[in-house]
């Protein structure tokens, strides 16, 4: 019965939130297509999948993450009586760094992250390699976009995100992993019973993008460059991130980038929407960390822990196909070393799959 409360606690909040994304039910008028057809067709949904098997062959540290993430259509304004009181309230607690007269988006997501150490077989606990954990979670989102003002300026898009949820036992790590493991009949990771224990998590999260785009990059072939920088505050992650991203292709698409599962990874197309395209991209995000609760342990109990690195780094290409439909997104990642004793940096895969409507 333990395990099955990780789902009830981030499941029960999460599952009110769309009612509350969108207008307000007694303004059906906002509801109409043909109200709001440049705001109507917005919104995304995109399926995230990362996995070291996925041309690395490993199963070790970062092993698994899985996310679900929802973004709404446009919402011209926050505080019109049009938008739910809850998203209102939300932006007013912003205060002035959600400013009026740009465009809004509201967003959700639930999302799993598994982590183990090298040695799955033994059951004994490993004092120099990462502890098992698994980090379940759900999170609410608004995106501010100003748009490109003109040709050779950058568009920018403030994400301001909340996450919340659970590590240890009820966070389903053991049977996520193990259940997976049986179905595709290859050996169970044995050493579970040494993970973090229950502990809620929460974390705030704001990170500000900009775009700069070449003059035709969203009718023929162009390039974008990317940069972002933020910050994380929490008993989960704490850190501040910089980074950015190189894409070249043909038609690309009107988003932020080629995003890894992590907070504000998300970012739905503004308001111009190309056809069918192909690019590549590279990217790095680099973070100083102060604390990570899979690396430090427990915040109030005693719990397997190992010393972190005060600097971490992914790097990563790949390559995008998108249409105004759908955007498939491949990419291999390079992790550096995330702890002391760490034989190398690791190395996994990360597929995304967007549905526009």
């Amino acid at each position: 019965m333990r395990h099955h409360l990780g789902f009830v606690a981030i499941l029960g909040p999460l599952a009110l939130l769309p009612a509350y994304a969108g207008p307000a039910a007694d303004a059906p008028d906002a509801l109409s297509p043909s109200a709001h057809p440049s705001a109507w067709d917005r919104g995304s949904l995109t399926l995230y999948s990362e996995n070291d098997k996925y041309f690395a062959g490993t199963d070790r540290a970062y092993t698994n993450g899985l996310k679900l993430s929802y973004l709404s259509p446009d919402l011209s304004t926050l505080r019109s009586p049009e938008v739910a009181a809850p998203v209102r309230l939300f932006a007013d607690a912003l205060g002035r760094f959600v400013p009026d007269g740009h465009t809004y988006k509201f967003g959700f997501s639930l999302g799993q992250n598994i982590y183990t150490p090298e040695d799955t077989e033994t059951t004994a606990y490993q004092l120099a390699d990462r502890p098992y954990a698994a980090w379940l979670y759900a999170g609410v989102a608004l995106h501010v976009l100003y748009p490109e003002p003109s040709p050779g300026r950058s568009a920018r898009l403030d994400i301001f995100e909340l996450n919340f949820g659970l590590v240890g036992p009820s966070a389903l790590g053991e049977d996520v992993q193990n259940g997976f493991h049986d179905l595709i009949g290859v050996a169970r990771a044995n050493g579970w019973d040494n993970q973090l224990r229950d502990e809620p998590g929460v974390n705030l999260i704001y990170e500000r993008r900009h775009r700069f785009s070449t003059e035709r990059a969203r009718e023929a072939w162009g390039a974008d460059f990317i940069p972002h920088a933020g910050f994380s505050l929490g008993n989960v992650f704490t850190y501040a991130n910089a980074g950015a991203e190189l894409r070249l292709g043909y038609k690309l698409p009107a988003d932020f980038g080629s995003n890894l599962i992590r907070p504000s990874g998300d970012s739905a197309p503004d308001k111009i929407r190309p056809g069918w395209g192909v690019f590549l991209f590279g990217a790095f995000d680099a973070r100083a960390v102060a604390r990570d609760i899979t690396l430090d342990g427990n915040t109030f109990k005693g719990s397997p822990s190992v010393d972190k690195k005060p600097f971490v780094a992914d790097f990563y290409g790949g390559v995008g196909v998108s249409s105004p439909w759908i955007q498939l997104r491949y990419a291999q990642v390079v992790r550096t070393k995330e702890f002391e004793g760490q034989r190398d940096s690791q190395v996994f895969g990360s597929l995304s799959v967007t549905v526009l409507f």
